[in-house]
């Protein structure tokens, strides 16, 4: 593969977003989501080139200089490893299914330029971040992603609620994005670059016990330098990656169109820190406490959001709430060093989340923007394609065998068993139980889901005349659905090991050599016991909720509720999460910018320096110089006169 057909992988996209956005209202509404598409299935057909030169032992690149400040050089490199081409291919293979999706999502719409043009820009970004072969052209890329992702949140911005949305997601990524760039600075004080070969190299071998005696982190040892830099890539992760506590913008975002939902938070945006620790592993397997932290973080995260997701009564809120929860499961697994399986779980998800979300936009597109579940039920007479579609992607996430979902998650579960972490030796005991609780929690949440979307009677007028979402938008859900299914091959636990954890082998080998401590023992043979605790808890959460809502135990969650009542509301008020953040962080910090402003802005700037300065020049004008300023044409003869004779008197002296 040549590097001119490399650049044009991130180029295609671009100029589909720089024509949908400059000529969108001249082009027609149907060209410009067919240009749109058209180039996200170019960057796709050049991804499928750029895996197979991989798979056969080929690591495509170009190399570019960006810019040289003193010491700091940075390149403006792309290449493609084995893990970017898995990137590479579920970016652009799911962007194109969603771009096709939106052709008929957004045919009512009143700026199809403009949406696509963000569509496509995000693609761009997207690929940029995964594409680059230094840290800050990844920033560039990161950066990129949250533009767009605040664009397309924020699309209807006419609803002052879509507004609010696109800018939380936008503040809260950029608390992370701080992290990250201290983050960069220290790995360059420390090593003097910030490209991925030159870390690689630099990292191997390394004795984290050893003192530093110079630079910014003299004094330090090189383990708790690293540990710094690692903790703070991990606050990075916790924005984008939406893990507690910065998580707080990804169910609100759920206020853009739904292919924004399933493009960008949950197939491709989302997983951005997951790509992150993953392509950094060599530099987090030095730090025991970098990876508890992500562990802990993403274990947490798994159980809190799937407990939330259970009172949640708006379908795109309970997958959005699903999203962080498979995101924890991502996290936690990269926290373990089963770097793998986090990427291999990132795949799985890619497919049946997407599928979710989409199958979700099917439903509110034929009941007509509505959302309530409460307000659904008896689709799968009036949908029938959709909730079969819905249904593959529900098994494929609660785990249920054969498909893709349960060998990822318990990928997941089964290595954060055999792992360990000297800092913590309860770790693997600790994080396995709390995966598969959240297991069981995601298990019953989702049957809740399509129990009362798709089963029962009608209940609500809309329900009542739903009617089937166009071809263009239920075939992207089966092309989904047979991909969700496929997906099971790359995690077939084989002799050797699974077939996408041979293949990502190569990449993961230093962190993988330098975690003696941390490795996740190989499993001999097949854990039929994990495998067993699975589909138990898959099952349970499946009947479970079947029961509940559609079975003859439909009057228990009315009952529960009003019994505990405080329990229910804390549930479905999120644990008023929002709420506190609200009252500790949003309104001192509004507090104090507008004390600052009172004095800094309005009482120093304007009340000294803009107004004193005029008040003090108008003053000087009529104390000083006015009365010199009369009109007494003798006096000023006078003056001129003074003047030349000490002028004179000066230069002859």
């Amino acid at each position: 593969m040549s590097p001119e057909s490399l650049l044009l992988i991130p180029l295609f996209p671009l100029l589909g977003a720089i024509v949908c956005g400059a000529l969108g209202p001249r082009l027609g509404r149907q060209n410009v989501g067919t240009i749109a598409s058209g180039m996200v299935l170019g960057a796709f057909a050049l991804s499928v080139a750029a895996f197979v030169a991989v798979w056969n032992g080929a690591e495509p690149a170009v190399a570019g200089n960006w810019f040289t400040v003193g010491a700091f050089h940075v390149g403006a490199g792309l290449v493609v490893d084995r893990l970017t081409a898995v990137m590479l291919l579920v970016v652009t293979g799911v962007g194109f299914l969603i771009h096709v999706y939106s052709t008929g999502y957004m045919a009512d719409d009143p700026s199809p330029g403009r949406f696509f043009a963000y569509l496509n820009l995000f693609v761009a970004a997207m690929l940029v971040l995964v594409l680059a072969d230094n840290l800050v052209l990844l920033f560039v890329g990161w950066e990129g992603v949250g533009l767009c992702s605040y664009l397309l949140i924020g699309f209807w911005y006419e609803d002052e609620k879509n507004a609010q949305a696109g800018k939380k997601a936008f503040i809260a990524n950029r608390v992370g994005d701080f992290g990250f760039t201290l983050a960069v600075f220290a790995l360059f004080a420390l090593f003097g670059t910030a490209q991925f070969g030159q870390l690689r190299a630099a990292a191997a071998g390394l004795d984290p016990s050893a003192l530093l005696h110079q630079g910014a982190f003299a004094g330090w040892t090189l383990g708790g330098a690293l540990t710094l830099v690692c903790l703070l890539f991990a606050l990075g992760v916790t924005g984008k990656s939406a893990q507690i506590p910065l998580y707080v913008w990804l169910p609100d975002a759920m206020a853009g169109p739904t292919p924004v939902s399933a493009l960008i938070h949950a197939a491709t945006m989302v997983t951005a820190g997951v790509y992150l620790v993953s392509r950094l592993s060599f530099l987090f397997a030095l730090s025991p406490v970098a990876m508890l932290v992500l562990a802990l973080i993403g274990g947490g995260t798994a159980a809190f959001a799937a407990i939330i997701a259970f009172a949640q009564n708006d379908l795109k809120k309970v997958l959005a709430y699903s999203t962080i929860s498979q995101l924890g499961y991502m996290v936690m697994a990269t926290g373990v060093g089963a770097f793998w399986a986090a990427i291999f779980h990132l795949v799985t998800h890619a497919c049946f989340k997407a599928l979710l979300f989409l199958g979700a936009g099917s439903v509110i597109h034929g009941l007509h923007g509505e959302q309530d579940m409460r307000k659904m039920g008896g689709l799968r007479k009036r949908l029938p394609q959709t909730a079969a579609a819905f249904g593959v992607a529900t098994v494929a996430i609660t785990g249920v065998l054969p498909l893709s979902g349960f060998f990822s998650k318990d990928a997941i579960l089964g290595l954060a068993l055999s792992s360990s972490n000297r800092l913590f030796p309860w770790s693997p005991v600790l994080l396995y139980a709390v995966g598969t609780a959240a297991a069981l929690g995601t298990a019953f949440y989702m049957w809740r889901a399509f129990a009362l979307t798709f089963g029962g009677a009608p209940r609500s007028e809309a329900a009542e005349h739903g009617h089937e979402a166009p071809i263009s938008m239920t075939l992207v859900t089966w092309i989904l659905a047979l991909a969700s299914i496929a997906a099971l091959v790359l995690g077939l636990p084989l002799e050797g090991g699974a077939p996408i954890e041979r293949f990502l082998e190569p990449v993961f080998a230093q962190a993988m050599h330098a975690l003696p401590a941390l490795v996740p023992a190989r499993e001999t043979g097949v854990p039929w016991a994990l495998y067993g605790v699975a589909l138990l808890v898959a099952w349970a959460g499946l009947a479970g909720a079947w029961l509940l809502y559609v079975g003859p135990g439909q009057a228990a969650p009315a009952k529960l509720a009003a019994s505990a009542p405080w329990a229910y509301s804390l549930v479905a008020n999120k644990f008023y999460v929002d709420e506190i953040y609200d009252l500790l962080v949003v309104r001192p910090l509004f507090g104090g910018a507008r004390v600052v402003w009172r004095l800094i802005d309005a009482g120093l700037i304007d009340g000294v320096l803009v107004r004193g300065t005029g008040w003090f020049v108008r003053v000087f004008s009529q104390v000083v110089l006015r009365p010199l300023q009369d009109g007494d044409a003798q006096r000023y003869a006078t003056a001129m006169a003074l003047g030349a004779v000490a002028m004179l008197w000066l230069l002859l002296r």
